[in-house]
C-alpha cells in the first residue's frame, strides 16, 4: 500500500491495490471501497454461491465486502478469505441480516431489518423481546455494529420506530434494491414518508450519533438483471484489516455513495470542506449542507464547496449531487458538544 500524496496533485494512489483518491489531511490513510449488505444462496432468495458473490466485488474495484445472509445463518468467511482474499488487497467480512423472524412474530415495528456487521456467532433474537432495543442487544453483546436497512421499504416504518437505535449505528441512506423507496413519498391520502435521508436527520435531530451508508442489498448476480454495484461506502483507514475497517466505521470515518467520488473531506474548527476530483467535460456538482432536522444551511456549486460554521449549528453534513443525479453523503460534524460514543 502506498502513502497518500498531496491533494494539490489530485494524484491517484493505491488502496489495497485498487485506485483510490488521496487525502491531504490524513497522511498514511487510504480510501477503501466496500459493501455492507450482500446476500448469497445461503439466503433463501439469493442466486449465487458465496465465492461468486465475493469474486464480483474483488473483480469490480472493491477492497472489502460483508456477506450478510438472512436470519439465523452466518456465512463462514474464513474459507472465502483463504480462497480469494488477499492481504492488503481484498477482504471478506462476516455479517448477518436479522429481522424477518422477528417481523413474522410481530416483535418488531413494521418491516424493520437490521444488519449485524462483524458478528462472530449466529444471532438468535431472545424470546419475549418486543422492541428495537431488544433486537439490537445481542448484536451489541458481540461487539458487532448495528445497521438499519432500507428504512422506507414497504412504507411500514415511521421515524419514531427507530428512536431506540444505539449510538454508533449505521443507516442506509441509499439501498440498491429497486423497491426500497429511498426518496420517500406521499400516498395522496395524508401518509407522507420522508426519504431515507429524512429518517437519518430525524435521528440526528434527537441527539443520536448515526452514520450513513450506501449498500447494494444484492441478491441477484446472474441473469439479465444483476444488481451489485449500486451503492457503497468509502472508508478511510490506515490498512486493510478487519480491525482498521471496524475502527473507522465506528468513528464515522467514511462516506456513502451511489456514484459520486470524493477526494477529500476536510473538517477544522471553522468549516467543513469537500473536494471532488475534476474531470474534463465531466459532471457538474451541487453540494447541499444540511443541519438540524434536515434544514438546508447552504447550497454551493463546484468542485470544492465549503461551509463555514456560524456557531449556531447542532450538526452539519454534506450531500453532493452530480448532474446525472448521483450522490455522495458525508457524515455529520457535531457542533453541540455531543460525545462521540461508539460501539461497543
Amino acid at each position: 500500500m502506498r502513502k497518500l500524496l498531496s491533494i494539490a496533485t489530485l494524484a491517484v494512489v493505491l488502496c489495497a491495490g485498487v485506485e483510490s483518491q488521496s487525502h491531504a489531511q490524513a497522511p498514511g490513510l487510504y480510501w477503501c471501497k466496500g459493501n455492507t449488505h450482500t446476500h448469497t444462496n445461503n439466503s433463501s432468495d439469493g442466486d449465487s454461491n458465496p465465492d461468486v458473490a465475493a469474486r464480483w466485488y474483488r473483480e469490480n474495484g472493491y477492497q472489502f465486502v460483508f456477506i450478510t445472509d438472512h436470519d439465523e445463518y452466518l456465512t463462514d468467511v474464513a474459507p472465502l478469505n483463504a480462497l480469494i482474499g488477499r492481504r492488503d488487497w481484498f477482504l471478506i467480512l462476516p455479517g448477518q441480516e436479522i429481522g424477518e423472524i422477528l417481523i413474522r412474530k410481530g416483535r418488531l415495528p413494521g418491516d424493520l431489518h437490521l444488519n449485524a456487521l462483524f458478528t462472530n456467532e449466529v444471532i438468535r433474537p431472545a424470546a419475549g423481546g418486543t422492541t428495537l432495543g431488544d433486537a439490537v442487544a445481542p448484536i451489541l453483546e458481540q461487539g458487532a455494529l448495528v445497521q438499519i436497512n432500507h428504512p422506507v421499504y414497504k412504507w411500514s416504518l415511521n421515524p419514531p420506530d427507530l428512536e431506540d437505535v444505539p449510538d454508533g449505528a449505521l443507516i442506509e441512506v441509499w439501498n440498491g434494491l429497486d423497491p426500497s423507496n429511498n426518496l420517500g413519498g406521499d400516498d395522496g391520502n395524508g401518509d407522507v414518508k420522508p426519504s431515507a435521508e429524512g429518517y437519518w436527520d430525524y435521528l440526528l435531530g434527537r441527539g443520536k450519533i448515526v452514520w450513513a451508508v450506501g449498500a447494494d442489498d444484492v441478491h441477484i448476480f446472474q441473469g439479465n438483471h444483476p444488481t451489485p454495484g449500486r451503492a457503497w461506502i468509502m472508508v478511510r483507514a490506515p490498512e486493510l484489516t478487519p480491525t482498521a475497517i471496524k475502527t473507522a466505521m465506528m468513528k464515522g470515518d467514511f462516506y456513502a455513495s451511489n456514484g459520486v467520488a470524493l477526494s477529500d473531506i476536510a473538517i477544522d474548527a471553522n468549516s467543513l470542506t469537500v473536494t471532488i476530483p475534476a474531470a474534463k467535460n465531466g459532471p457538474r456538482y451541487l453540494t447541499r449542507f444540511t443541519g438540524q432536522d434536515g434544514k438546508v444551511l447552504a447550497e454551493i456549486a463546484g468542485l470544492r464547496p465549503s461551509y463555514r460554521f456560524t456557531g449556531n449549528e447542532v450538526y452539519v453534513r454534506a450531500t453532493v449531487t452530480d448532474s446525472n443525479g448521483k450522490k455522495a453523503w458525508t457524515q455529520p460534524v457535531f457542533r453541540d458538544g455531543r460525545a462521540r460514543k461508539v460501539q461497543p
